[in-house]
Parts: C-alpha cells; structure tokens; sequence
C-alpha cells in the first residue's frame, strides 16, 4: 500500500517547486518567452508531470499570481496585528494601507514586473472570467481592506466619504500600483543604474493622503 501522506506532501512540494521556479523565470525573462519545457527543467520534472498539475500555460500562470497576491495579502494581515491596525484611526489605516504599496515597491519588484506581464498575457490568451475566478478572489482581498478603512471613517470622520468607496479604491490602488510598476520596470529618463524612488513615492503618498484625510 502507497503512503498516501508521503505522496501528498511529495506532490505539494513538486506544486511549490513548479510555482517558484515559474515565477522566477516569468518575473525574468517575461511570460511569453518562458516555456513551459523550460518550467519543467527548472524543476527537475519531465514536461507531463507538469502538465499534470498545470495543463496549460494560463493554468500555471494564474496559479502563480495567485500564490503571490495570497502572500502579500498575508503580509498585509501580519502587520495589521502588529501594528495595532485596529486602534489607529481611519486616516492612519490609510497611510499604513498605502505603506503597503511603497513596501510592494521596496521588496517585491519582481511580482510587480510579473504582475505587469501577468495582465498582458492573459488578455492576449483571452482568459474568461471563469478562468481568472482565483486570480479575482485573491486580488479582491485588498479591497476589502480599503472597506474597512473607509467604514471606519464613515465613524471617526478623518477621511472623506462623501466619495463613493468603488471609486476611491479604483484611483487609489490604480494610481500607486501603476507607479510602483513603472518603478520596478524602470524610467526611460533614468540613469542606467537603478535607482531608488521610494522618496518620490512617499512625495505621491502624501499628495493622496492630502486629497482624502480631513483637517
């Protein structure tokens, strides 16, 4: 008789490998270019175990985006509770809410340089919705963060919520993302070497907080 429980943790440390080394290449070289032939050598497993656990490109790809967008959400959580996210005003969950996305910047430009990738490959396969299902669920938890900041403020009064929540999320996380990408890609006017930007980002930090905290 097969030990069931080897076999299981055999197989979730062959799906982690698959989504590490995905990543890594993905983040890069690109998403089109990567292979998944070249996914599968990384990992050291033939082309039809990997098309066992991922029968497609697409497959694998948002399973990766997902696996990155859960941990940062993770992240995010942890510092909620260590930082006492509960007792700090709505204008202050704010300001550590958009912390979040110069942090995204700092440590993690390889999920933003996959993520930008992320959103062109799967409009050019033309993934459904259905398909994206996992990647929305994942995505959809920093706005539910947001919600709770905005409730918040409905209470406490410190940032505006005479604006619809839909739409000061939508600027919001649009404007800073798009940034912290552009960041990570790296600025065509820019020197050769990078450089670090989190100054001019905490400058568009504060001209948000500006436009949504109350005197």
């Amino acid at each position: 008789m097969r030990n069931l429980e080897k076999d299981e943790i055999e197989m979730k440390a062959r799906r982690e490998a698959m989504l590490r080394e995905g990543f890594r290449l993905f983040a890069e070289k690109g998403i089109e270019p990567v292979t998944m032939q070249e996914v599968a050598n990384a990992c050291g497993v033939g082309i039809a175990t990997l098309y066992r656990y991922y029968n497609t490109k697409l497959a694998l790809v948002i399973g990766i985006a997902v696996q990155k967008w859960e941990e940062f959400a993770d992240y995010i959580r942890q510092e909620q509770i260590r930082r006492d996210a509960a007792h700090m005003t709505a204008a202050e969950e704010l300001a550590f809410y958009l912390d979040c996305y110069i942090v995204l910047y700092r440590e993690h430009k390889d999920l933003l340089r996959f993520n930008q990738n992320f959103n062109n490959y799967v409009r050019h396969e033309g993934a459904t919705k259905e398909q994206l299902l996992p990647y929305l669920h994942a995505v959809g938890a920093f706005a539910g963060m947001f919600h709770g900041v905005y409730e918040k403020g409905k209470t406490d009064g410190t940032i505006r919520t005479d604006l619809p929540e839909d739409k000061m999320f939508a600027a919001t996380s649009h404007i800073m993302l798009a940034v912290a990408v552009r960041y990570a890609q790296g600025l065509v006017y820019a020197a050769e070497r990078e450089e670090d930007r989190t100054e001019e980002y905490e400058l568009l930090k504060r001209m948000v907080l500006r436009e949504y905290v109350r005197d």
